[in-house]
């Protein structure tokens, strides 16, 4: 890091100032033009219904009304993406979650377009919900979709299932029968919100050519481009969409949601319209994480020596099936990848429910997986006698250890796990546990371990020598998580000049090259490797306008702090915005473009540490302490991945102890705002601690790895296991209320349910 002037180095978010200004434009800032028109959907109010009759003719009667839209005058096609099970406004007969859209009106104003959405009247006739994952999955419930057979489901589709999978490695069967111990448990997770600041929103605009503009909070343009042109069975090059800042996304702001109803509007009036989700609409329409079930069996030696798992995995993706096969299989590399063990068997399938379409949150079904294992660590070490590091120790990854994920070259988990331990003081007394302890409270320490695999995605950039001498970067990522400080740092690194003359542009799909999204840790590492492309061909046109000027063989140049110089002759040079001026008359203007290809994954390991306090009469929990150690290969801002790291640890922290969207017996989705919603605050915010554990990966860009995904993976795991060691009872399920403290205490006759 010390032979960087740029790279790896605390510098300043280059987006910060008008952030901190209110000057950065989010999708509710975009200007309308002069007759702007306000886009409202009407939602149902039911998990599963027929569709009886829709009666607009009121609401077209309304003063101001443009336009209603139902199944009667929209679009009939379906849509979904690989799994086409979606259609406009209930045109199949069936509302199949609360907040679908039944129909959907423009109107001069809101309170016109409020008017028109309410004097909407539509009979329904109200069907049995699917709520249980498992009743789903085993057949026991009325089929989501009633015409399944005649969608594109995945391998295994039978009714509410969308598809199957089951991966096995080494001898399963063999490997439990060496076990001396078999353990069995069951774990769930519920389904949570990804709970940014800013709802969705976005604006439509029209044109004369029947080409449609849309301004959208995304993560990917280029995803919402393609899921407008899906809905609406248009080509991509009659739709431009434009991203705004994002307030937040956390992988729920990557399809489109509203972005092509919104389309639909502006197409069907000639005028633009604005469409802004109030957060009820929010949490009852967009995709939530996940919820998974459970049933891990795990074969262990005497000495603790892992011989087999078995993972049988259940996920709820709701009512809609966008997605579902590919959430599913990609995920189940996790059951094996943070332990070497030889003998594995998954079984994973995805189904319906009527609940929100299910799609990525922050590290998609990585917390639900690393709950579930790194619990059954936990308990099989209590059982078994031996301390839950020890354990880990025991089974840790080494070099030349094959997982699902591959063979491993450089593991690092003896790294992360050694750093956490040294940091945390694991086996020292915890800070403050006397007093807490003379108060009632009864203190506990817990670790769990993470692991993310790592991806990337094809990514292309252009780089562009300005006449000031300072370099635009171009690309089609949408700046999230700072990456474009960092990709700034690293450009600014290659050129030998300063943060402050290097800047970064998303574009819009008509404008930008295109490239990877900004989800899955793979941003800028993939865009990183773009960049390092494309600075090799821009620099080779600086030295082409550089030795013309100098007379001079291009191969004795060397660009050093932003001059170009002959090596044999240091004292001839030119900076780069002579370069600029000069270039214009020898080959044209200076810009340089660089793309990769889709690289390998690039495998992430994080170890955790939890310090908490129970009060074991009223349940409570209070998160004392986090550490999480990482190995992020190399960090081009070290403060920006720290940052990273506490977030996570902080959102971990809301889905160990309070976030969820339950179901009510009724099949309605509770917590529809967030007072309901309970969200982790600063009176809950416990002393965290990043760790950065440099392993520089191979084949990345100064060889970082992704950052964004890991440390969320191993926190509900560590706080968990904390409890379990403050009280001395497992717990299976997460958010833990103080109630299921109490219970699970009560339940091992260490407290009773009435204290």
């Amino acid at each position: 890091m010390s032979e960087y002037k740029v790279a790896g180095k605390d510098l300043p978010r280059i987006d910060a100032p008008d952030k901190a200004a209110g000057s950065a434009q989010f999708a509710a800032d975009v200007p309308s033009p002069l007759r702007g028109l306000c886009g409202l959907v009407l939602r149902s109010p039911h998990p599963y219904a027929k569709v009886v009759s829709v009666d607009s003719k009121a609401a077209e009667k309304v003063p101001g009304v443009r336009v209603v839209i139902t199944r009667e005058n929209g679009p009939k096609n379906r849509f979904g993406g690989n799994v086409k099970d979606q259609c406009w406004f209930a045109s199949d007969g069936f509302v199949r979650h609360v907040g679908e859209a039944v129909a959907v009106v423009a109107a001069e104003t809101l309170e016109a377009a409020e008017a028109a959405r309410d004097a909407i009247k539509v009979k329904y006739e109200v069907l049995e919900p699917v709520v249980n994952i498992l009743d789903s999955r085993d057949g026991k419930t009325l089929a989501v979709h009633e015409d399944w057979k005649e969608l594109t489901l995945g391998p295994g589709a039978d009714k509410n299932v969308i598809a199957r999978f089951e991966k096995e490695m080494g001898d399963p069967d063999g490997g439990f029968a060496e076990a001396d111990r078999i353990f069995e448990h069951t774990f769930s997770t519920p389904r949570t919100h990804a709970a940014y600041i800013e709802p969705h929103a976005c604006m439509a605009e029209a044109g004369a050519d029947g080409k449609v503009t849309v301004w959208a909070t995304t993560q990917d343009a280029w995803s919402i481009r393609s899921g407008i042109a899906d809905a609406l069975g248009m080509p991509g090059n009659k739709i431009r969409v434009i991203p705004t800042e994002i307030g937040g996304g956390f992988g729920a702001k990557l399809q489109s949601t509203i972005e092509h109803i919104a389309a639909l509007l502006a197409l069907r009036t000639g005028e633009s319209v604005r469409m802004e989700m109030t957060r009820e609409e929010d949490h009852h329409s967009i995709p939530p994480r996940h919820p998974h079930f459970f049933n891990i069996r795990t074969g262990v030696k005497n000495d603790g020596t892992i011989v087999a798992r078995e993972v049988d995995v259940t996920m709820d993706h709701g009512a809609y099936g966008r997605g579902a096969p590919f959430q599913c299989q990609s995920k189940m590399v996790m059951a094996s990848c943070s332990y070497r063990i030889p003998n594995v068997r998954v079984r994973a399938c995805t189904v319906y429910t009527n609940a929100p379409l299910s799609g990525p949150v922050r590290a998609p079904s990585g917390p639900q997986y690393h709950f579930a294992t790194e619990v059954q660590m936990d308990i099989i070490a209590r059982e078994m006698g031996i301390d839950p590091l020890k354990l880990r120790h025991l089974n840790e990854l080494r070099p030349g250890d094959t997982t699902f994920a591959g063979t491993e070259r450089k593991p690092s988990m003896r790294a992360v796990i050694d750093r956490v331990v040294e940091e945390s003081g694991w086996n020292t007394e915890i800070s403050g546990a006397e007093s807490l302890e003379a108060e009632g409270w009864q203190v506990g320490r817990g670790i769990a371990c993470g692991y993310w695999a790592g991806p990337g995605e094809s990514a292309s950039c252009s780089l562009r020598l300005n006449d000031d001498g300072s370099i635009q970067i171009v690309a089609g990522t949408v700046n999230l998580t700072g990456m474009s400080t960092a990709l700034c740092q690293l450009t600014a690194e290659e050129f030998g000049i300063s943060l402050d003359e290097v800047r970064y542009s998303t574009g819009d799909t008509d404008s930008a090259p295109q490239s990877t999204a900004a989800s899955g840790s793979k941003a800028t590492r993939s865009v990183g490797q773009a960049i390092l492309s494309a600075a090799e061909d821009i620099r080779e046109k600086i030295f082409s306008v550089a030795s013309s000027k100098l007379e001079a063989d291009p191969a004795d140049l060397v660009l050093v702090d932003g001059k170009v110089s002959v090596a044999s002759a240091p004292e001839r040079s030119l900076t780069l915005a002579e370069v600029a001026a000069a270039a214009p008359g020898v080959q044209g203007y200076v810009i340089g473009s660089g793309e990769t290809a889709k690289p390998p994954p690039c495998p992430i390991h994080t170890a955790q540490v939890a310090e908490v306090a129970v009060h074991p009469e009223l349940g409570e929990v209070r998160v004392l302490k986090l550490y999480c150690a990482q190995d992020v290969g190399f960090a081009i801002n070290p403060t920006s991945v720290a940052g990273q790291i506490e977030g996570a640890m902080i959102q971990g922290l809301g889905l160990a102890l309070m976030e969820e969207l339950p179901n009510a017996d009724n099949g309605k989705i509770l917590g529809d705002t967030f007072h309901e919603y309970l969200l982790p605050t600063s009176l809950d915010m416990p002393e965290l601690k990043a760790i950065l554990v440099d392993n520089p990966a191979d084949g990345t860009p100064y060889g970082m790895r992704g950052v964004g995904e890991p440390p969320i993976c191993a926190t509900a795991a560590a706080i968990v296991n904390a409890i379990n060691d403050a009280v001395g009872t497992p717990l299976f399920s997460i958010p833990v209320g103080p109630h299921h403290v109490r219970e699970a205490m009560a339940k091992n006759g260490l407290a009773t349910v009435s204290a």
